[in-house]
């Protein structure tokens, strides 16, 4: 027996009117699900969207017909019905459609009625869909017929990650990372951090110790690659850190001291740098990524598929630093994950916000973000955040207590996120 389809082709378009919205990522995601194979894609944008229609035009074009562009005053009805009744005109047969989840409520609006208009004069059914990014499904008009939703439709379509931030025309400062680096020894410092005492240590030991010899003299950036070849530094010595120090030694090969040039090379490092940012605090970047890593194999109701890390797009002119340190792919949504070894709640709060703000301007309002911490009690700053910022179920924060058991804690979250369920 065969399964229907989740949206029936007689509500597809053979002409598809697109209200483009400053996130491509809906977009393409009703374009995808309302199309026809080889159907017709108008993209109805305003000059602020423009670009984003281009993205789209590109990416799209790939495999699909040429989209064709309907540029419209958005503030201006009159306008916006000229210039969409301009191609309905054009149109001589085969079934019409919009999908009006982008672009603004002026454009909605003008867009159905003239929509609707046309059913009138041609007496001949139009659709008009919507998609919700809190259900994840799809709101449908057919014709005279009683409206009515969707089932879900989060996994009927999967881009990667790297489809996000093509989409985004994002050119990135380097790969996406798409395995963790020392996982062994970033789990014994997870474990090791349960410990107050032992977070102290390793953090003394970071400033004191592989900060004093391999940072620059004003300790703003890292010392030059020729000059940390060849600086040997001891290994932490506090009882505290007693299981971190036997890992090492065993990670890297050595006794009392490690050569950092040796130890990189041996690690798989591309740069001495990127060694001393692993054991500054990236460590569990790549922890966290392993640990993600396990939820996928062993965890297959977790329905994650696409991992990867360092996702660091260039900036551009007069824009902020824009990065997310790991991103998940669960069928459309994107998961965006910050680590910080910190603990103070305010810089906690600090990072989450950066990671929520970029998410969403990657991907929509469909978009979760977890923060992996160092807290004591993460669930205050999860409640505070929720409420500030209206986003129940769409954020995650754990703490320093979650450690030892965070695939499981992972797991969770993806699978009551990605059944509708808030936690």
């Amino acid at each position: 027996m065969t399964t229907p389809p989740v949206i029936p082709d007689h509500y597809k378009s053979d002409h598809l009117f697109l209200l483009v919205g400053t996130n491509p990522l809906p977009n393409f995601v009703a374009a995808t699900l309302m199309l026809k194979p080889q159907g017709q894609l108008y993209l109805v944008h305003s000059n602020k969207t423009q670009e984003v229609a281009k993205r789209l035009a590109g990416y799209w074009t790939d495999n699909h017909r040429q989209p064709q562009y309907v540029p419209v005053d958005e503030s201006d009805g009159d306008n916006i019905r000229q210039q969409i009744d301009h191609e309905l005109a054009r149109i001589r047969d085969g079934h019409v459609g919009l999908n009006y989840t982008g672009g603004t409520k002026m454009m909605a609006v003008h867009a159905s009625q003239t929509l609707r208009d046309h059913q009138a004069s041609r007496r001949r059914p139009v659709t008009l869909s919507y998609l919700d990014a809190r259900s994840t499904k799809m709101y449908i008009e057919h014709g005279d017929d009683k409206a009515f939703m969707t089932e879900p439709l989060l996994y009927e379509v999967q881009p990667s990650i790297q489809d996000i931030v093509k989409l985004h025309a994002f050119e990135l400062q380097g790969q996406i990372a798409l395995e963790s680096q020392l996982p062994r020894l970033a789990t014994v410092l997870a474990s090791t951090h349960q410990k107050p005492e032992a977070i102290e240590q390793w953090r003394r030991w970071c400033d004191k110790i592989l900060r004093e010899k391999t940072r620059t003299r004003n300790g703003r950036e890292w010392d030059k690659e020729n000059l940390l070849r060849d600086v040997s530094i001891p290994l932490p010595a506090d009882p505290s850190l007693r299981d971190v120090t036997s890992q090492m030694q065993t990670t890297f090969g050595v006794q009392d001291r490690i050569l950092l040039g040796e130890a990189a090379q041996q690690s798989g490092f591309a740069k001495v740098k990127h060694l001393c940012e692993w054991l500054d605090g990236k460590w569990l970047e790549h922890y966290v990524f392993h640990v993600i890593s396990q939820v996928k194999n062993q965890r297959p109701e977790s329905r994650i598929r696409d991992i990867g890390m360092g996702i660091r797009p260039k900036s551009e002119p007069d824009s902020p630093e824009y990065d997310i340190d790991i991103g998940v792919m669960q069928g459309y949504r994107l998961y965006a994950i910050s680590c910080t070894t910190d603990a103070d709640p305010g810089m906690c709060k600090l990072k989450l916000f950066e990671a929520y703000i970029r998410a969403r301007n990657m991907a929509g309002d469909e978009t979760c973000v977890g923060l992996i911490c160092m807290a004591d009690k993460p669930e205050n700053l999860q409640r505070q955040v929720v409420r500030s910022w209206d986003a129940e179920g769409k954020v995650r924060v754990f703490g320093r207590r979650d450690m030892p058991d965070l695939i499981d804690c992972m797991a969770e979250w993806f699978i009551s996120t990605g059944e509708g369920r808030h936690v």
